[in-house]
């Protein structure tokens, strides 16, 4: 997945050492921690005035549960 999204940023890979940083990165700038401490995403809000911050619950796996109504979940489940 990392290596498809890496290609629609328009990376292309021309051998392992170049292909393992550009893959270290984009995990990097995707973890839980890098998205949530933004600035935009501590402050920043949605026109109806949602804050971005609502969108980031730092959980485990499994741990929907105590997160979600069922039903919330099952849609969750079908775009996996």
């Amino acid at each position: 997945m990392v290596m498809k999204l890496a290609q629609f940023l328009g990376h292309l890979f021309f051998d392992a050492k170049e292909t393992s940083a550009v893959v270290d990165g984009i995990l990097i700038l995707c973890s839980f921690e890098n998205l949530s401490n933004l600035e935009v995403n501590k402050t920043g809000k949605l026109a109806l005035g949602v804050e971005y911050k609502a969108y980031f619950i730092h959980s485990k796996v499994g741990d929907a549960k105590n997160h979600f109504i069922p039903s919330m979940i099952e849609k969750l489940d079908q775009v996996n």
